[in-house]
């Protein structure tokens, strides 16, 4: 992973959570795609008739959407004058489609605002299979039927605060639902991986995707893949 660029950590990238090398709120590489695993599955409830939360992470580089450098311009989506990490963006346009409940996943420590350093830690905590310290915990998930789960594309997978998050809850019996955002390297596998580590609940294979690229389709493309759940 060391002769990576810059610019394909940032596969990385959604808020975020929506990735920068992180993407999805940013950490991303580029080309414009939506969605879709391997066609649609259906959740085993009609989503208006569970219970549902949206959790994601997402790590926008910036709040203030005056003078961006190019990284945080690839971090974020600006709604209303007000800056949204793009994988944020995303699961806000989910909860408004389904009345659901959000949580933000955070780390305990702050995470550096700028790219570089971001990256770096990225890296090195992916190299290390770390698993950061959350900031907290959802406190009623045996609540809740179904759970999306929103995060950027770091280096190819989840960013490692995402594995605390599913290692550190029980979703046995709940249907899960990845969304991600990414930079040109779409879900990279990130499915198959949510689909191992909560192998006790159903983990939806239509996961939508969609780059930084093309955060002004995501309303549009977001209540299709929605509808396409059932």
């Amino acid at each position: 992973m060391a002769s990576t660029t810059r610019r394909n950590f940032l596969a990385l990238a959604g808020a975020t959570l929506a990735g920068a090398a992180v993407s999805g709120c940013s950490i991303i590489e580029g080309a414009a795609e939506t969605s879709s695993g391997s066609g649609p599955s259906k959740v085993d409830r009609p989503l208006k008739e569970s219970r549902t939360l949206v959790a994601y992470f997402s790590m926008p580089e910036t709040t203030d959407p005056n003078n961006m450098t190019e990284d945080e311009q690839n971090s974020t989506h600006i709604v209303g004058g007000e800056v949204l990490g793009n994988t944020q963006h995303v699961a806000q346009l989910i909860e408004g489609r389904l009345g659901a409940d959000v949580f933000r996943i955070e780390t305990a420590e702050k995470l550096p605002l700028d790219h570089g350093t971001l990256e770096d830690l990225a890296l090195e905590q992916q190299e290390a299979n770390g698993r950061p310290k959350l900031k907290a915990l959802v406190p009623n998930l045996e609540e809740y039927d179904t759970v999306f789960i929103g995060y950027p594309i770091w280096w190819y997978d989840l960013p490692m605060p995402v594995y605390s998050f599913l290692e550190q809850h029980e979703f046995t019996g709940k249907t899960i639902v990845p969304f991600s955002v990414h930079g040109g390297s779409r879900l990279s596998g990130t499915v198959e991986n949510i689909t191992e580590t909560l192998s006790g609940s159903t983990v939806i294979s239509n996961a939508f995707t969609i780059s930084r690229d093309d955060m002004d389709r995501a309303e549009a493309e977001v209540g299709d893949w929605l509808g396409s759940l059932g």
